[in-house]
């Protein structure tokens, strides 16, 4: 007996805030031969629908082809497309075909609608993929599949400071022509910015699935499992908070955030010439000259600068200028292209019961729930603190100050100086095991805080040297030589067993850190972990700097 068609089909579905004629949420794109562009009625509701044709171009590799072969490709070709859009109350729904979805306006685009579906519909227990981005210095953007699913700790979602972007899996389709047709299946969603899911062949159905979706959105996810998912999302460029927290952005730019927290931290582009970088330029009004950010990026620089911009154009103004890392001492020798300077700042304010965050040049903002959870587990593992013994760090004013410390600590018996001390690995270049050994093979990681809160260079050290000594047996013999020409004799453990971050400048605790910094913290912590290495912290006692 051959099976009865379903009466939907797959269709890609998005979303957008009502207030405009249907045909503005459609852009205007050279190439497109229409066939059809008018108004029409869908069981009442007023619609609109455009099709068409829209040239795709040649792709970039048959000019190679071509000049390999000497046979020219008229690789171009007319791909259909078809957009139906349906005012449904506050919201424009629009449902695509072929490649509709490339005429579509993405400035107007309501980036969470498959997402909330997904929340509140997605079965917890039967998740096939999940993609998200990292809110650290790595901007690492990670795509986490199980084809016949998993649970939602088999993807190792970060409460706080990882943004996900979709998800996948199967779904209850309660209310929706599909339900009633296939006797209450489950069908695999795909949720995103936008929503893969099967919808009604006839108007009355259609009209009906599309009317379903929006009546789930608007439903609580108290109850949803996956309601975590939601914490951490990024502002839309027409969100109203916006004013204002470039009007905080500001004023902290000049020196004056009473509310707020402002710091520097390396840009993905830049994060991998960390240990390279020697000296910082800044391309200002078109004239490269050096920006004295110190070793450890402070910020200070930076508002010292702002201070002489009116508050008005200050944030324009951050957008404008560029910085590039050298890796000489002069602003010479360029490691990367120049990166606004917007992107190196991170910058942290409170609206209401929301964390607003500034990160990688785009403001995100972070559910009060996620913040207290991570700052309960921060305060708990900052409590974990080492027994080693540090003289008061004080300040030189010298380059080199940090190394100047390191060696006053391993003037006591059993300490060994290891900063500037390199090892070198098919897979690490270049990376430091720890600026200081302790008496129990302890490896101590050195930094002066400062201002500059977000400490992921310090954290991204202590990962890259255990990360190295646990995988590459190579790291564990150069490790060895170098203890053993330092204290002949001493030999150091295969396997290194305590990390231990030590700081002055600031106290390990809560309120100095960042949220994204108390995020990518907990990360290192559990990526330690599962080498079986313990962490433990200490705090320095120092006097501090000298205000220029």
């Amino acid at each position: 007996m051959s099976r009865q068609p379903l009466p939907t089909s797959p269709m890609s579905l998005y979303r957008f805030r009502g207030g405009l004629p249907l045909r503005d949420y459609v852009t205007r794109c050279a190439g497109v031969t229409v066939e059809h562009d008018g108004p029409l009625t869908i069981n009442g509701a007023r619609a609109h629908l455009l099709a068409g044709t829209r040239v795709v171009a040649a792709p970039a590799w048959s000019a190679q082809v071509t000049g390999l072969s000497g046979v020219p490709l008229p690789l171009t070709r007319s791909a259909p497309f078809a957009i139906v859009l349906v005012q449904l109350g506050d919201w424009v729904v629009a449902a695509t075909w072929g490649g509709g979805r490339h005429l579509l306006d993405d400035v107007r685009m309501d980036e969470d609608f498959g997402l909330l579906f997904g929340i509140r519909r997605l079965d917890p227990t039967r998740l096939r993929a999940v993609g998200s981005s990292l809110l650290d210095v790595s901007a690492r953007t990670v795509q986490t599949s199980y084809p016949s699913g998993s649970t939602v700790p088999g993807f190792r979602l970060d409460p706080a400071g990882e943004l996900v972007t979709h998800l996948s899996g199967m779904a209850d389709m309660t209310g929706t022509t599909y339900h009633r047709a296939t006797g209450g299946r489950q069908y695999r969603v795909r949720a995103g910015s936008s929503l893969g899911i099967q919808v009604g062949h006839s108007p009355k159905a259609f009209l009906s699935d599309l009317e379903t979706i929006c009546r789930v959105i608007d439903q609580s996810d108290e109850n949803s499992p996956l309601r975590f998912l939601s914490r951490v999302r990024p502002l839309r460029a027409d969100d109203v908070r916006l004013p204002l927290l470039e009007l905080r952005l500001a004023e902290a730019l000049g020196g004056d955030a009473p509310h707020s927290r402002l710091a520097m931290c390396w840009p993905a582009a830049a994060a991998a010439h960390v240990e390279a970088t020697n000296s910082f330029r800044v391309e200002d009004r078109g004239v490269p000259r050096p920006l004295d950010l110190g070793a450890d990026l402070d910020v200070d620089a930076v508002t010292t600068r702002f201070t002489r911009v009116p508050v008005f154009a200050r944030v324009n103004e951050l957008k404008r200028v560029r910085v590039v890392p050298c890796s000489d001492e002069h602003g010479e020798e360029p490691l990367t292209r120049p990166i606004s300077l917007d992107r190196w700042l991170v910058f942290e304010t409170g609206i209401g019961d929301r964390t607003m965050c500034l990160h990688q040049g785009r403001w995100y903002e972070i559910g009060q729930d996620a913040v207290q959870l991570v700052r309960d587990r921060v305060a708990e593992l900052v409590s974990n603190k080492s027994g080693l013994s540090f003289p008061v760090w004080v300040p030189t004013g010298k380059q080199d100050d940090e190394h100047r410390y390191c060696a006053l600590v391993a003037e006591q018996p059993g300490y060994l100086c290891l900063d500037r001390d390199f090892g070198r690995t098919p897979m690490h270049p270049r990376f430091e095991f720890a600026d200081v050994l302790g008496p129990n093979d302890e490896l101590v990681h050195v930094k002066w805080l400062g201002r500059a809160t977000a400490a992921s260079h310090l954290f991204t050290q202590a990962r890259v040297s255990v990360w190295a000594q646990r995988l590459e047996p190579d790291a564990v013999r150069q490790l060895d030589a170098k203890v053993n020409r330092l204290d002949t004799g001493r030999r150091v453990p295969e396997r290194p067993r305590t990390v231990v971050l030590a700081a002055a400048g600031r106290r390990w605790t809560v309120d100095e850190l960042f949220t994204l910094s108390q995020v990518e913290l907990l990360r290192l912590n559990e990526d330690l972990h599962q080498h079986g290495v313990e962490l433990r912290f200490a705090d320095i006692p120092f006097v501090p700097k000298a205000k220029a």
